[in-house]
């Protein structure tokens, strides 16, 4: 896992906690998902499922 892959993991679990602790349980799922898509190395389930490709090609050059 590169650099990028743990510091979106170590925000996204930090997001994960705040869910749980708010009980927002479709927050919840989402966010695990997010979280074991890095983990596998994969793009964004979200990012892959609500943006463009237009989209997405805009994020990667920033």
């Amino acid at each position: 896992m590169n650099e990028d892959q743990l510091a979106e993991l170590k925000r996204l679990r930090s997001v994960l906690d705040v869910a749980k602790r708010n009980g927002n349980q479709l927050f919840i799922e989402n966010i695990e998902r997010e979280i074991a898509a890095v983990v596998r190395g994969e793009c964004s389930p979200l990012i892959e499922e609500y943006l463009t490709e237009e989209d997405r090609s805009f994020k990667d050059s920033l």
